[in-house]
């Protein structure tokens, strides 16, 4: 249950944070967000590229190096 809440609280607050420029008050709580939220949307997408990147690789190298009879 503690990592239920956990996920819905960290949820919450990139939601917040990605949606923030829309009301503009991106601004007025710089504490509790100091990246732009521009981050927001290049962070998960970089993160994709380089997980993917890395599966792709290791895949690559699987094929490569096993030996077919």
């Amino acid at each position: 249950m503690n990592r239920f809440v956990l996920l819905v609280i960290l949820f919450i607050y990139y939601m917040t944070w990605l949606i923030l420029p829309m009301f503009e008050f991106e601004d007025r709580i710089p504490y509790l967000f100091p990246i732009p939220s521009v981050y927001a949307i290049y962070l998960p997408i970089w993160l994709l590229l380089i997980g993917f990147t890395l599966v792709g690789t290791f895949l690559g190298f699987l094929l490569l190096t096993t030996e077919n009879p």
